[in-house]
């Protein structure tokens, strides 16, 4: 008798913690998202220049603009949003001859923006003449050190001379929008193929 009973509490317990296999089901198998594609180039992506004209501190002056262009393009994914050899223009911020005794010859420059089907795209941070690490915001800076810093490869008779060719980093202005999916194309529709 204590036998059944036992017996008894012992099935009873087992039925109260595990439901018969017939009333249990399997969760829902949840589908795995893929993650976002990313659809821009963030601002601050690195961007590859070159001059299309010569810039000179003997010459040029405050709001002077001059010539640029890509010399790599912009991808994301493979995708080419901004073609290589895609034109733009930089600006003067500011500029000084050399002067009567030993003055230095300023030269400071910024990029503005290269242009790509019918649109801006901003630029920023223009790095040239130096390697290594990120000199972005040392190119003011070097502007005005006398015949050393990131211009000394520049600086020819006291002025500061940037050859056409010369090549440099930039930095995107803001996001850069991959272009949206084309929208597939649908045949017109007939008045024959119209119910009546």
């Amino acid at each position: 008798m204590k036998f059944a009973i036992a017996a008894t509490a012992a099935l009873a317990a087992l039925t109260a913690v595990a439901p018969p296999a017939a009333a249990q089901t399997a969760a829902p198998a949840t589908a795995v998202e893929p993650p976002l594609a990313v659809s821009h180039v963030p601002a601050g992506a690195l961007v590859e220049i070159e001059l299309t004209q010569a810039v000179s501190s003997r010459t040029m002056k405050r709001g002077d603009k001059f010539t640029l262009k890509l010399s790599s393009p912009i991808r994301l994914d493979g995708q080419v949003l901004v073609a290589e050899g895609a034109s733009g223009v930089g600006e003067v911020i500011d500029a000084a001859p050399s002067g009567p005794l030993g003055r230095p010859a300023k030269l400071l420059l910024a990029v503005r923006y290269v242009e790509a089907d019918g649109r801006q795209v901003r630029l920023k941070g223009l790095q040239i003449g130096a390697s290594g690490s990120d000199n972005t915001n040392l190119i003011a800076a070097a502007a005005v050190v006398p015949i050393g810093g990131l211009f000394a490869g520049f600086i020819h008779g006291g002025e500061i001379e940037i050859p056409a060719g010369t090549r440099g980093v930039a930095k995107l202005a803001a996001d850069l929008a991959a272009a949206p999916p084309a929208a597939p194309a649908t045949a017109p529709i007939t008045p024959s193929e119209t119910n009546p």
